[in-house]
């Protein structure tokens, strides 16, 4: 079940309920189609070098104020400031700001679902 092609830890712990995962799958690939494949990358590797999991960089750049706030959102979400905030959506704008803390807080889990092995948790419930 990988609608657009994208899979992940989450996703393949929702293979047992398709309706469910499918709704999942959309609704990130919704998040990714706003913010766009390049600054995905970006945030995704962001997130992952937060948790310690993160490969190969992603070729290009991002804004800088757009990656700060994507480290912060895993374990520092709670004190992201509003002049944070409006710098990023001085930077990317406002709707591709709502994406970003979607793909941010999506990548958080998916790193945190693979670090438990949510799939083989999942299956052995």
């Amino acid at each position: 079940m990988s609608a657009g092609g994208v899979s992940g830890p989450v996703a393949a712990a929702l293979s047992g309920t398709p309706d469910l995962g499918a709704k999942y799958e959309a609704f990130r690939d919704a998040a990714h189609e706003a913010l766009g494949a390049q600054l995905v990358a970006h945030v995704r590797h962001a997130v992952a070098e937060v948790h310690g999991v993160a490969s190969t960089a992603p070729h290009g750049e991002a804004p800088a104020a757009t990656i700060a706030y994507a480290r912060r959102m895993p374990f520092e979400h709670t004190a992201i400031t509003d002049e944070e905030a409006a710098a990023v959506v001085a930077e990317i704008g406002e709707v591709r700001f709502v994406a970003l803390s979607v793909v941010a807080a999506l990548a958080d889990a998916e790193c945190r679902a693979g670090m438990v092995d949510l799939e083989a948790l999942v299956d052995g419930a």
